[in-house]
């Protein structure tokens, strides 16, 4: 960590201090003078009260000598390089009227942030108050006023008008308009304290601080403890043109906040990553439609939904829960280099644009491998519910990896959005967690999508705990056939026995692909993920074939699974629908168990003996099965000619371990069984070649 020296010099640089003018319209001939609108507003509620102030300031109706900007330096030594900014800021508090007659107006800070949000400008941090008091040329006394419920009226806005009126005129002959005025109010502040460290019942507070002094000091130190639609006759508006410059290059002050090494200018608490108050319609949305995907065997490739004027800032973690470092600011897409083979690296992202930083996004993660992924995994668990940490990826990928197979991800959105094809992936799994009717499990554009992939042979693992309901119980018609005739389930109960929060445990079906197993337990709201209290009840139909059961109950199933056609299809399918999340099943060692289960569901052929009734076209190495084994595994390919055949199997730093077939081969299909009960425990790879032919996947030994 940079050790960092500072000492802020701050200076107010009169010869450029023309070289800004506020973005306003022009003051219209007849505009209100401030006594004028002061009477205007004298008795109006306080809503009818900020309508009015903000129609006249956005109309122009402001002195002329408040569009002028002054320029404010400050100079920082950080790290032992040496950084100036400039920032331009109005020349006394924002007011209504002309120069002869003007109103220094208190107003909520939403008001505040409409107006900034017109005027392409912002409001002061606490350590820029300080940096532009001490530029003041012009340092006026403060004028209190004895605190009064009557202290957020017009009248007292008024009396202390006039009050701070009573001592600026008489030095306009040594301080003219124009000139940088302090001291008259408290300032309405950009802080972190808007969203952190809030007061009791306070929860979105305006925040302020100032009133300087003509020792210095302030009278009031940083303070939120008054509602975001609170002002009193001290607070004032000192508008802050949004572009900044730091050793002359340009940026807003948004970025300049974010910024870790330079928000030292202008910030004495850290980075302010929402540098404004919300306003409905007025924040920065969070970044919904990305991925995470193998770019190579040391790299991943983020790829966001490109939005006008936003760029991303993509934060990474070894464990999906501390996030420290960041890359670069991106468009829509990015590469991350310098990582570590057969690693799991995790990703969340912060959008940014004008209107400041989004919150943080779900996470995401891929695998690093020098093989190209045959697993995507969909995040479609958005509702907004007790216990969602918008991290179950970190359970989903890692029992992927732990079973020997990399994968990538990405948000149904951007699956929604065509940023990515389920037809590339061989398996495909979506974590519903207890997505439900409000936010839909599958709307209709991801249904049409998985029916595609699923008629295209594509193998498919689901998991929620509200899926039959939102699909079946609550769904509409098409619902009811995507869930009938490509789910092939149906709904039966809400919960086990129809009694919510009582049953955490299922059992595998006799004879079914969940066979030794053994008990499986899902979360009540105390091993680490959310309380699963509606897990769905199904049945199988259309083929589709019940394999775990309520534990301690009859005919309450949990689970089917479906191989064969689907309806329009002309290659066999396959998926596994699981009706609590498999996010939530503990410990790990038996969610990777449970897991390993469905894989070798997934990945065996639909029939042995399919593949090898006819002479095939090309070379094929296909996916041992099962896989992971205990000791034996088959692995089976194809040749397209007669060719010199080698397959061999390694370990993971590339020791041959076996030599399965070491000669000519005649063009045909081939079976070959692979025993490993000399072997330890872990993963291997076994590695096809025949004439230019070569292809390597990778199998998991569990004893």
């Amino acid at each position: 960590m940079k050790t960092i020296f500072y000492a802020i010099i701050i200076s107010t640089i009169w010869s450029v201090s023309f070289a800004q003018t506020l973005p306003i319209l022009p003051r219209s001939s007849n505009a209100l003078s401030g006594s004028a609108f002061i009477n205007l507003i004298w008795s109006m509620p306080r809503d009818q009260r900020e309508e009015q102030i903000y129609s006249q300031i956005i109309s122009g109706n402001i002195p002329d000598f408040m569009r002028q900007l002054n320029t404010v330096t400050a100079n920082a030594n950080i790290g032992g390089t040496n950084y100036t900014v400039k920032y331009f800021v109005i020349p006394e508090y924002l007011a209504v009227g002309s120069d002869s007659d003007y109103f220094l107006t208190p107003m909520s800070p939403l008001l505040a942030q409409r107006i900034c949000n017109t005027l392409n400008c912002t409001m002061p941090t606490k350590r820029m108050v300080d940096q532009i008091y001490t530029s003041a040329i012009c340092k006026l006394r403060p004028q209190p006023i004895p605190p009064s419920p009557a202290m957020i009226t017009v009248p007292v806005f008024a009396q202390h008008n006039d009050s701070v009126m009573s001592i600026r005129l008489p030095v306009l002959p040594q301080f003219p308009f124009g000139s940088l005025v302090g001291g008259t109010k408290k300032d309405v502040i950009i802080s972190n304290r808007i969203y952190q460290n809030l007061q009791p019942n306070v929860p979105k507070p305006v925040v302020i601080y100032g009133w300087h002094q003509l020792n210095g000091l302030p009278i009031q130190p940083v303070y939120n403890g008054h509602e975001e639609t609170y002002a009193d006759y001290s607070h004032g508006i000192r508008l802050v043109l949004d572009s900044v410059l730091v050793n002359e290059s340009p940026m807003s002050f948004t970025q300049l906040l974010a910024n870790p090494t330079l928000c030292i200018l202008v910030s004495d608490e850290g980075t302010i990553l929402k540098p404004y108050y919300t306003l409905a319609g007025t924040f920065t949305p969070t970044t919904k439609s990305f991925g995470v995907f193998q770019n190579s065997s040391s790299s991943l490739k983020i790829i966001v939904q490109s939005l006008s004027g936003t760029t991303h800032k993509a934060f990474i973690s070894k464990d999906g829960i501390t996030f420290n470092d960041s890359t670069s600011e991106f468009l829509d897409s990015i590469v991350v280099n310098n990582l570590a083979v057969d690693s799991v690296y995790y990703f969340k992202l912060r959008a940014l644009s004008g209107l400041g930083y989004s919150d943080f996004s779900e996470v995401l993660s891929a695998s690093v491998s020098e093989s190209a992924s045959d697993v995507l995994i969909v995040n479609g668990f958005d509702r907004s519910s007790t216990g969602n940490t918008n991290n179950f990826i970190r359970q989903h990928g890692s029992a992927f990896k732990n079973n020997g197979y990399d994968f990538s991800s990405a948000a149904n959105d951007a699956v929604i959005e065509g940023m990515v094809s389920l037809q590339n992936y061989s398996v495909v799994s979506f974590i519903l967690g207890e997505e439900s009717t409000a936010d839909e499990t599958f709307n209709s554009t991801e249904q049409e999508l998985v029916k595609n992939y699923l008629k295209n042979g594509g193998k498919l693992f689901v998991s929620g705990a509200e899926i039959a309901w939102d699909l079946d119980y609550k769904g509409s018609s098409s619902d009811k056939d995507f869930i009938y005739n490509y789910l092939k389930s149906k709904y039966i109960n809400d919960a086990p026995n129809g009694q919510s929060g009582i049953f955490y445990q299922a059992e595998p079906v006799p004879n079914s692909i969940f066979d030794g197993v053994g008990t499986i337990s899902y979360d009540n709201g105390t091993h680490g993920t959310f309380n699963v209290k509606y897990p769905d009840v199904i049945a199988g139909l259309n083929g589709g074939i019940e394999c775990l059961q309520y534990s301690n109950l009859t005919n309450q199933f949990a689970a089917i699974y479906f191989q064969g056609l689907f309806p329009g299809g002309n290659t066999n399918g396959k998926v596994v629908v699981v009706g609590f999340p498999f996010e939530t099943i503990y410990p790990e060692a038996t969610r990777n168990i449970f897991l390993s289960k469905i894989i070798s569901f997934l990945n065996a052929p639909v029939n042995v003996s399919d593949n090898l009734t006819s002479v095939p076209e090309s070379f094929v190495l296909f996916q041992n099965y099962p896989n992971p084994f205990n000791p034996s595994t088959s692995i089976q390919y194809a040749i397209g000619s007669k060719q010199f055949v080698s397959l061999k199997v390694y370990d993971v730093i590339g020791n041959e371990v076996a030599t399965l077939v070491n000669g000519y081969r005649d063009a045909g299909n081939y079976e070959i069984e692979f025993n490993a009960s000399k072997l330890s425990s872990g993963i291997y790879y076994y590695q096809l070649k025949a004439g230019d032919f070569v292809e390597t996947k990778k199998m998991i030994y569990l004893k």
